[in-house]
């Protein structure tokens, strides 16, 4: 199932509900009223996730009635895809982290920061130990993780934040999953860590993990839907497609993850146990963001962010940008 929280033109009350044939919205609300059916468990997507298995159960039965009953439903009832308003799928996360679990982004982004960073003759030995070090880890799995700013969530089609203390935005696709009751995998979403490149250095400096570079307002765009794991055969082997308006195109693989997300789940639990709703990036799929292709993006541009199986997330750069703080990096001739 591909379940998803919603608003309409007629209702700006968050919905929750699933995607019909591909093509429709429909709430639970609605297909319950038609039932004349109510189930507490799907109210909303935190009662989903409180209430697994028994809430998957029951939003299966209720995703074949409407298939069944699909020519019942109104126009005020079931709508296209493209007519509503796709909030983040999970609006209210208990927590989110993110893994760093792709050793070839580590690694390229790492020498290209210190490109970046350091001018003089120490610039061509750090970039070889870093370069030494992550190709000598480059098979090693490491479960270090940080945690977000689960209050700066964004869905799809809504606007990341640029900072007027940078002029480096980036973008960072991910895989991620969400836990529900039992420490389950609930589903998967695809995950935009937005990164502003030119202050990340410090933060890394700082030795407190990611702070001015990552948790600004408005950088932590999930969705567009939330994926049950049965569509997934395995989460290991999405195509990854990237697309910057007319602009830009990267491409990628999640078969570049050094670890399953069940593997992940079980090292997470070694430290804590997670509540459900808690969202878990995996790390930045390798070849897909600025850092690595040196691809700035640009005001108004239009971010498509597309997994296999996961749809289509859309992530919009304000159009108009104000910068108030000269960038520690060159200055870009193509901002104001």
């Amino acid at each position: 199932m591909k379940l998803v929280t919603f608003q309409t033109k007629i209702s700006q009350e968050p919905l929750f509900g699933l995607v019909i044939n591909e093509k429709f919205v429909v709430s639970f609300a609605a297909i319950m009223k038609k039932q004349g059916t109510f189930v507490d468990s799907l109210e909303s997507m935190d009662s989903y996730l409180h209430y697994l298995p028994a809430s998957y159960d029951a939003a299966k039965e209720m995703m074949q009635y409407a298939v069944e009953q699909l020519h019942q439903f109104n126009e005020n009832e079931i709508s296209p895809i493209a007519a509503v308003n796709l909030l983040p799928p999970v609006p209210n996360p208990a927590a989110l982290i993110d893994f760093g679990l792709t050793p070839r982004h580590l690694r390229n982004a790492g020498v290209n920061l210190l490109q970046r960073e350091y001018t003089g003759p120490e610039r061509e030995e750090l970039t070889r130990k870093i370069s030494e070090k992550f190709q000598k880890d480059l098979n090693k799995v490491t479960f270090s993780y940080y945690k977000c700013n689960h209050n700066a969530l964004i869905g799809d089609g809504d606007t990341i934040h640029w900072p007027s203390y940078s002029s480096y935005l980036d973008i960072e696709p991910e895989l991620a999953f969400v836990t529900g009751k039992g420490n389950c995998i609930a589903g998967y979403v695809i995950f935009n860590d937005s990164t502003v490149r030119d202050v990340q250095w410090p933060d890394f400096q700082a030795m407190t993990g990611p702070t001015r570079c990552k948790d600004f307002d408005r950088s932590k765009g999930i969705g567009p839907f939330l994926v049950t794991p049965d569509e997934i055969d395995n989460p290991l082997a999405l195509d990854v497609d990237v697309r910057i308006g007319e602009r830009l195109h990267w491409k990628g693989s999640t078969s570049e993850y050094s670890a399953h997300p069940a593997k992940v789940m079980e090292e997470i639990l070694k430290v804590f146990t997670p509540l459900p709703g808690t969202i878990i990036g995996m790390g930045t799929i390798p070849d897909c963001c600025a850092i690595e292709t040196e691809e700035w993006l640009l005001p108004s541009d239009r971010i498509q962010i597309t997994f296999d199986k996961l749809g289509t997330l859309t992530q919009l750069v304000p159009d108009h940008v104000k910068i108030t703080e000269p960038s520690r990096w060159e200055k870009r001739s193509d901002l104001p």
